[in-house]
């Protein structure tokens, strides 16, 4: 049986014989909060998640929620379908996104999840960037300077030729030790066929032992003598060793006539130039390597109770963008003038990082006192409206508003003090101009998402 409101009907009879007809009466729940049993939630009956999120939930704009409104949003399935000639449905005029069909497609969209992690308040500290690798690159050997292949701003990778120092004389010392080690070599290889020659008479004469032409005093030569050339073979071979090693050291004064980079790093400053003779350990460039860098801050030392080895915090650059990092250390060493300790910390930035310089200026972010845990949405997923703060929850493939009271900024981040629980997933990119009950497609990481028109 179909129910029609007619004008002989009291209001409050329609209103409740249509909400039957469409499935959309409030649930027992619901009713108790029904004060003047009208059927339907006036804005002045809302409470908790139904007034933070009327306007989101009344569907048509009507001023009231009815029960189809409140189960279509917590369920995530949106808008309720209206029916034909009833009341509250019917006047609305739009159908719900749940009864388009041959609409739009999906729309694609980025998620991320509200989390829960730890909070504390924090005092900042004046810190600074340092290398973990920057000093001189000095000469090994001396020489003059025949050639500068890196100029200050140069990056330059390890191994990289900086410098090179005139090497004639080395490479002519080189060949001379060359020549003295085939010598040497050759007078081993003489030295061994004396022996063998001579331990070969003495072999023989050792087997005539018992005939009458054994000559004892001819063995005995014999003897002394292979004795004395197995000596010169073991004296040879010291002389060639002796003249491989000057080789060796040869070729590495040869080898060092090319300074090179130790580190990947950039030339900070000169100390020569082309012409100049300079001695080992002469200072040639200073090098600086500014991908391979800490944070380092003295902080005070009734603040390091907080400060632990793997303690996660954060950190401000001068250009306001915030960082993460965990302490490495807390140098022993006390300053007795500002009572203070430098803490080492390890940062870890994001893609999209300037480049940075070594004693930048940081600001380190020192927790003070046990940290609490807070829920956290990322900051892309909240669109602003005035002095309204919403979010997109995906729910089954499909977007719904939802009203958010945000705290303070943490990173990338809010604090969400209500409207949100652990665990929802909102939308952070494509919600630009998003329709409530839209439906979704959650991109991976690698695609790319379609702007909204």
């Amino acid at each position: 049986m179909i129910l029609k409101c007619i004008p002989a009907v009291a209001g409050l009879l329609c209103m409740i014989a249509a909400a039957a007809a469409t499935g959309q009466e409030l649930s027992g729940r619901a009713k108790a909060a029904d004060a003047n049993g009208n059927g339907v939630i006036d804005r002045n009956e809302a409470g908790g998640p139904l007034q933070a999120n009327f306007d989101e939930m009344d569907c048509d704009k009507s001023g009231t929620l009815d029960g189809g409104e409140i189960r279509g949003f917590f369920s995530g399935t949106g808008c309720p379908q209206p029916a034909a000639a009833s009341g509250k449905a019917a006047s609305s005029g739009r159908p719900g996104p749940a009864a388009r069909s041959g609409g739009p497609p999906p729309r694609s969209v980025r998620v991320d999840t509200v989390v829960t992690e730890p909070l504390s308040q924090t005092v900042p500290i004046m810190g600074r960037l340092v290398s973990l690798r920057a000093g001189d690159v000095a000469a090994r050997i001396n020489g003059a300077m025949s050639e500068i292949g890196a100029e200050i701003g140069d990056r330059v990778k390890k191994g990289d030729v900086i410098a090179t120092l005139a090497g004639e004389r080395l490479t002519a010392a080189r060949d001379k030790y060359r020549a003295a080690v085939a010598t040497r070599r050759a007078m081993v290889k003489t030295a061994q066929a004396q022996y063998a020659r001579t331990a070969q008479e003495l072999a023989r004469m050792k087997n005539l032992q018992r005939s009458s032409a054994f000559s004892r005093a001819k063995f005995e030569d014999l003897k002394r003598d292979t004795e004395a050339r197995k000596a010169a073979i073991e004296e040879r071979r010291s002389q060639l060793k002796e003249a491989e090693a000057d080789l060796q050291r040869a070729e590495i004064d040869l080898q060092n006539t090319q300074i090179r980079a130790p580190y990947d790093g950039v030339v900070s400053l000169k100390h020569t130039e082309v012409g100049a003779y300079v001695n080992t350990g002469a200072r040639v460039v200073s090098l600086i390597n500014d991908e391979d860098i800490e944070v380092e801050a003295e902080v005070p030392s009734d603040r390091l109770s907080a400060l632990v080895a793997g303690t996660a915090l954060r950190f401000r650059l001068d250009d306001g963008t915030i960082h993460d990092a965990t302490v490495r250390s807390v140098v022993p060493l006390e300053n007795l003038r500002t009572r203070t300790r430098v803490v080492r910390f390890m940062p870890r930035f994001g893609d999209g990082t300037a480049r940075l310089a070594v004693n930048q200026s940081v600001t380190v972010l020192v927790p003070v006192g046990n940290a609490r845990q807070v829920v956290t949405v990322h900051k892309d997923a909240v669109v602003h409206s005035g002095p309204n703060r919403r979010v997109y929850l995906a729910r089954n493939g499909k977007a719904f508003p939802r009203q958010v009271e945000l705290g303070e900024a943490v990173g990338s981040r809010y604090v969400v003090l209500s409207g949100l629980q652990p665990g929802d997933r909102v939308v952070t990119h494509g919600n630009e101009a998003l329709p409530p009950g839209s439906n979704i497609r959650i991109l991976q990481d690698g695609q790319r998402a379609a702007r909204a028109k």
